[in-house]
């Protein structure tokens, strides 16, 4: 890999950074060192689930964390200390994480023509442990399917306190799992320098009396790699 300014720029644009927050830090018993910002990377990909009339049903996340922080998950959740993480250290795992996460919606969002879609919380979060590393699994299901020859829908993955860099590796990344052929998506990956720049318009533009709008001017939002999804 490159370590030109060049090459660490491209890097950089492609990882989405969002926070699992003290969820993973507590997951992986950095609980003390949180407020320090620990950073935690993860490989992301995302499935896009429609059906053959070309309505989003749901959103799936696979997440490989990287080997430092699944280390630190198996030292805590290793009960039998047998040096891997057995199935039910693996549900411990998943659990854990499916209970911390929900109040930041699980770090998934999708919108369609700029307004938030609802989602249903995951039934659950698988874990595996495999060379290495612990990856997790988890859908959440649209509550009301979005028509996607209707309306422009993009999903992405940001918090906004930066915890953990989730890296979407390229535009296989996002994948459209049963939907017609008519489906496409594109990948936008934003340039660092105007998505800055885009943040600090939105928020110049804002009023006297106005706040900042909870979903809106959202740097983390801003600076997130998107897929955009359209049928039709």
């Amino acid at each position: 890999m490159s370590n030109s300014p060049r090459g660490c720029r491209s890097m950089r644009r492609r990882r989405t950074a969002l926070a699992l927050g003290g969820a993973l830090a507590l997951l992986g018993g950095a609980a003390g060192s949180a407020s320090a910002h620990p950073h935690v990377f993860a490989e992301a990909r995302m499935e896009i689930v429609g059906d053959t009339a070309g309505k989003l049903t749901s959103i799936r996340n696979i997440w490989r964390m990287d080997e430092l922080f699944s280390t630190s998950v198996v030292l805590d959740y290793d009960k039998n200390a047998n040096g891997i993480l057995d199935d039910d250290e693996l549900q411990a795992v998943g659990d854990t994480v499916k209970e911390s996460i929900a109040e930041w919606s699980f770090y998934t969002f999708v919108r369609a023509d700029g307004k938030i879609v609802p989602l249903e919380a995951p039934a659950d979060i698988r874990a595996l442990y495999q060379d290495n590393q612990l990856l997790m699994f988890f859908e959440m299901k649209v509550k009301d399917p979005v028509d996607l020859k209707a309306q422009a829908v993009t999903v992405s993955n940001f918090d906004e306190t930066f915890f953990v860099a989730f890296d979407f590796a390229d535009d296989a990344s996002f994948q459209l799992v049963d939907m017609p052929q008519s489906c496409t998506r594109a990948v936008v990956v934003p340039d660092e320098d105007e998505a800055a720049k885009e943040w600090m318009s939105s928020i110049a533009s804002l009023g006297p009396d106005e706040t900042v709008p909870a979903d809106g001017v959202d740097y983390a939002q801003v600076l997130a790699t998107r897929a955009e999804i359209k049928c039709g």
